[in-house]
């Protein structure tokens, strides 16, 4: 009888075991499909719409007196950056501001104060600036020296000192809250609804166009 014969050589890699090239292959396919996950994920993120929501509820903010004895230059015209999220906007400073480059101060906001019966003083001497820009969100910095403009540095969109769009892709002005003065006279800043920002056009002072002097954003 015959001994039994085997089936010769066995070639390629013992079963459970993968040769160099397919896990080269596999891996190559693994990286490929994350990086792909990855560019889709920041694409959408890119590209999905800013949605405008509130900070929350009601800020108090302080008496006109309060505010300069906390920040002086806000008396000046320089905005008060409140709660990292917020302008905080002396109107008729930051107008003389403007129309004396940067040098000409001006009196305090009286809240009390409301020649037009129509317009509450609040809504006249003051004015509570998101600083999200409405374009993609970026934090809008402080007003730029050079223009005394709010420039976005992410785009390059450009607001005068009341947040009316003058330059770059933003879709309108500056959005802000509503203000109310309470009991006390502090400024009380509703965070609760974003309110939009005015319409591309607008012109209340600084009719300044963006070729007119150095910026601080391109």
């Amino acid at each position: 009888m015959s001994a039994q014969q085997g089936y010769g050589q066995v070639h390629g890699p013992p079963v459970g075991e993968m040769s160099r090239r397919r896990f080269m292959r596999r891996m190559l396919g693994w990286g490929v499909g994350i990086l792909s996950l990855e560019f889709l994920g920041g694409t959408v993120a890119f590209l999905w719409p800013i949605i405008r929501q509130g900070l929350g509820g009601q800020l108090e903010v302080g008496t006109a007196a309060d505010i300069v004895a906390r920040e002086p230059t806000w008396a000046q015209g320089l905005p008060l950056i409140f709660q990292q999220k917020i302008f905080f906007i002396n109107v008729p400073a930051v107008k003389a501001r403007v129309e004396g480059n940067g040098t000409v101060g001006s009196p305090v906001p009286d809240p009390g104060t409301d020649v037009d019966p129509e317009t509450p003083a609040a809504d006249r001497s003051v004015l509570a600036l998101y600083r999200k820009c409405p374009h993609l969100g970026c934090q809008v910095p402080q007003l730029c020296d050079q223009s005394q403009w709010f420039e976005c540095l992410c785009h390059g969109s450009k607001y005068t000192v009341l947040g009316e769009k003058r330059d770059g892709p933003a879709p309108r002005g500056m959005d802000h809250f509503e203000v109310t003065i309470g009991d006390n006279g502090a400024y009380l800043v509703d965070t609760s609804a974003v309110v939009d920002g005015p319409p591309i056009g607008t012109e209340t002072f600084d009719s300044r166009g963006p070729t007119e002097m150095p910026h601080c954003a391109g």
